[in-house]
């Protein structure tokens, strides 16, 4: 095989890996999640602290039923009397947490080393996300029509996964990206087909709108705008088209979020009236003197640390294994990050990832800049190459903890802050523990509002309120 062949598959399996959706192989590995044929209606998770999704510390212990899908009753430990159609559970020496939401997630990647060629598989990541706990999950970018129906068959109960919130493809500038790695990347064959499905280039505040109504009929929770350059020298959207955006999105009750790079990035996208920054300021540190017009935006900071970080340390040669990515991802997957090869990426994209090593300090800085100034910070992890969907959301709130939050706010923008602003709704149904939420929960070790990696020391995941049983590799 010739090397400009070799490094033409690699940067195809790029494609594949990060932008297409649901193509698998023929052999199935064992499932990670399984949902009981006859779950029993009621659950008693009996003297249990409980994290409720909003308070920064622990109740005393709790009995708390679970019956109908619902969070039936919240009482002092102890104080419940059981009866024998229930499935009582101890809760000594465990926390009960909201189920955790990924509010940057991504069904459709697959998550091994771009050069290793392989194909997504998207019921395997819906299984994974649940086996971790993450029961909620907003992907803001994906093939239609592929992320419609697969967040609707979830929703029916035929399809085993995460509650999906979808916005569908990505509105850019002409060559902007996504559009410019698929031209780079892609073949014909996979281009003509990948680029009109997973992108909406928009050349004008016409053509926004027009393809902004275009997309209705697909009913997606959310409009995804890319404001910043990748590689590093694509056009980006202006702010009249991105401004075009929003409104016809807000015309027909939807919301526009912003994926962003840098300061002007943010800046461009907040003006426009976007509702989220769906990345933080990862390519440079926010200046001081930027910050007040930040904070006036009054719109969250989903940071994703996680995926500059992973392709950080890739490049570096220093990625460890979670303990979530081995009881969910197979060892060889794992072992193949290292070496890297030496013909890795085209130049323009290796610029980019060096900027992404230079720049670790200064994401984790701005961080701490946005929540000490007020800005709410959110959780997301963004699933692709080195982003493993479940194991990554753990990452990303231990990197939160180390960039100035404390645990108990780092669950916060994993469950109560993340569920507001995904249900667009200061009430909602999930991401609470209180009586008549949905009994999306999860058990854990230990008490993550001092260690926030007890999170990954999972013992139950209860989904709508049926208890999944959970298979970790080589069990």
């Amino acid at each position: 095989m010739s090397r400009t062949l070799d490094i033409s598959r690699r940067w195809v399996a790029l494609v594949l890996a990060v932008i297409l959706p649901a193509w698998t192989g023929c052999a199935r590995p064992d499932p990670l999640i399984s949902v009981p044929e006859e779950p029993p209606r009621q659950i008693l998770i009996r003297s249990v602290p409980v994290f409720d999704g909003i308070e920064t510390t622990r109740t005393f212990p709790r009995d708390v039923l679970i019956a109908d899908g619902k969070i039936a009753r919240i009482a002092s430990g102890g104080s419940i009397k059981a009866n024998a159609a229930m499935v009582v559970i101890p809760g000594v020496g465990l926390t009960l947490l909201p189920g955790l939401i990924d509010v940057h997630g991504h069904v459709g990647s697959d998550s091994g080393p771009v050069w290793a060629g392989a194909l997504p598989d998207p019921d395997r990541n819906l299984q994974s996300y649940l086996y971790c706990g993450v029961t909620t999950v907003l992907d803001p970018g994906a093939l239609e029509t592929d992320t419609f129906d697969r967040r609707n068959a979830v929703a029916a109960g035929e399809l085993p996964g995460p509650t999906m919130f979808s916005a569908g493809p990505i509105f850019t500038a002409p060559g902007g990206h996504p559009a410019a790695l698929i031209q780079a990347m892609a073949p014909w064959y996979l281009r003509w087909y990948v680029l009109p499905r997973f992108t909406r280039e928009v050349a004008s505040v016409e053509e926004a709108r027009a393809a902004v109504q275009g997309l209705l009929p697909y009913k997606p929770d959310v409009i995804k705008v890319a404001v910043d350059a990748i590689p590093l020298e694509v056009p980006i959207v202006g702010g009249d088209i991105v401004r075009a955006i929003v409104e016809e999105a807000q015309a027909h009750g939807l919301r526009t979020v912003a994926h962003i790079g840098t300061v002007a990035d943010a800046l461009r996208a907040a003006d426009a009236g976007v509702a989220a920054w769906m990345h933080g300021v990862y390519k440079e540190r926010i200046p001081p003197d930027m910050v007040p017009r930040m904070v006036a935006a009054g719109i969250p900071y989903v940071a994703t640390s996680v995926v500059f970080d992973a392709y950080a340390d890739v490049y570096e040669g220093s990625r460890v294994p979670t303990r979530l990515e081995r009881e969910t991802v197979d060892s060889a997957v794992l072992a193949s990050f290292a070496p890297v090869p030496k013909d890795y990426g085209p130049e323009n994209l290796r610029h980019y990832v060096d900027l992404l090593v230079a720049t670790r300090a200064d994401r984790c800085a701005n961080v701490r800049l946005m929540h000490e100034a007020g800005v709410t910070v959110l959780a997301g992890a963004d699933a692709q190459s080195g982003v493993f969907p479940g194991p990554a959301l753990h990452r990303e709130l231990a990197l939160l903890v180390a960039c100035g939050l404390t645990p108990a706010e780092a669950l916060r923008a994993a469950t109560g802050e993340a569920a507001r602003f995904v249900a667009d709704d200061p009430d909602p149904e999930f991401g609470i523990i209180a009586e008549g939420k949905r009994a999306d929960l999860i058990l854990v070790e230990g008490d993550p509002t001092a260690d926030i990696t007890g999170t990954e020391r999972i013992r139950e995941v209860f989904q709508r309120g049926v208890r999944l049983e959970r298979h970790p590799l080589g069990s």
